[in-house]
């Protein structure tokens, strides 16, 4: 634990370069929460654009491939990103509420997530604790053999894409950090199951919960390793594409009605803008992977059909939002605006599903 909680120190130490003041529960005047109102809605319509502009930067960009031509033997057996593509990667100690999962996809793309959290850390504005996230996307590639259970590959990127500022949201304090399985990461080497445990460094042994007194000689599932720092990364095997779309519609649908069930209960203007700025920004996150999805498991023909279907829905989407104002909706047009963003949002969500076979 003292390990860990100075290793996140460190971080936050290095990451937190420009931390903004922490937002406000309470607004002291009209003048104030309607500022506040302006950017709730302007912060969380920004996303949702992002979704579409990251698809089509990502859509005309030249794929990183894997170069085959150094990952073979004589029986030709290589592994590569297709391969890869099949799982879902976790780095955590095994206890304690801190971990870091990505995914890679068929073209080393990959993206995940870090997150921490220290429910004793309070105040008036966040008594449901501090939450520590790093969200992160980059890129794997060069896959080359080593040995029969031996692969290495590059990490050639890697961007943060949490914004860069802590936010309170549901009684909880939001703070980024960076990155913790690839941070500093340069090569990273996959090991099979059925490779040797016997040169593992005991911290190795740690990370890939190597069991001690079963005498475990070999590794029993596919594993990566941040040579730069010794980090050991399980895997667990992914689900159909269909199911992961599934369960992050379903996932999306229920923080929706739940949110709506809570702004009825809501008071304040105020309050009815916090739900609603966070129902939003939880199906803006399902929308980001049901795209994703979208990309790399549809043709080329179906893929640039969806893109362009995308790009229409912002249009019609910003059309739509741009009637809400202060002057129309009075006080609670940010309510308004929030409320039908994430209507439409989850809408499009669903119209995702059918491309996902």
């Amino acid at each position: 634990m003292a390990r860990r909680r100075k290793r996140k120190n460190r971080t936050i130490s290095i990451t937190l370069i420009v931390i903004a003041i922490g937002l406000i529960a309470g607004v002291v005047s009209y003048g104030i929460y309607n500022k506040m109102n302006e950017n709730v809605a302007s912060n969380t319509d920004s996303k949702t654009e992002s979704t579409a502009s990251r698809a089509e930067e990502q859509s005309s960009s030249e794929d990183i491939s894997v170069d085959d031509s150094n990952a073979t033997e004589d029986d030709g057996d290589t592994i590569d990103f297709k391969f890869l593509s099949g799982y879902n990667y976790e780095f955590s100690s095994g206890v304690g509420g801190w971990s870091d999962d990505f995914k890679i996809e068929k073209d080393g793309y990959f993206h995940g997530c870090y997150h921490d959290s220290d429910m004793g850390d309070t105040g008036d504005d966040y008594p449901g604790g501090t939450y520590y996230i790093c969200e992160y996307e980059g890129h794997f590639a060069d896959i080359k053999k080593v040995d029969e259970y031996t692969y290495t590959m590059k990490l050639t990127d890697l961007t943060v894409t949490t914004e860069p500022d802590e936010y309170i949201e549901d009684g909880i304090k939001y703070i980024p950090i960076a990155p913790y399985a690839l941070d500093d990461a340069d090569e990273i080497q996959i090991y099979l199951p059925g490779k040797p445990v016997d040169d593992f460094s005991d911290d190795l042994k740690m990370w890939l919960s190597i069991d001690y007194q079963d005498q475990q000689d070999t590794l029993e599932h596919l594993a990566l390793v941040n040579v730069t720092d010794d980090l050991g990364i399980c895997s667990y095997e992914r689900m159909s594409d269909k199911e992961e779309a599934q369960s992050l519609y379903d996932g999306a649908k229920q923080s929706y009605d739940a949110y709506s069930e809570e702004l009825v209960n809501a008071v304040t203007t105020a309050e009815m803008t916090e739900i609603t700025s966070a129902q939003a920004n939880a199906v803006d996150g399902v929308l980001n992977s049901l795209w994703i999805l979208v990309k790399y498991n549809t043709d080329d023909a179906t893929y640039e059909k969806v893109l362009a279907e995308q790009r229409q829905w912002i249009a019609d989407k910003e059309e739509t939002l741009d009637q809400f104002s202060p002057e129309v909706n009075g006080s609670m047009w940010a309510v308004d605006y929030n409320e039908e963003w994430a209507r439409l949002t989850l809408d499009r969500c669903e119209e995702l599903l059918n491309y996902i076979q």
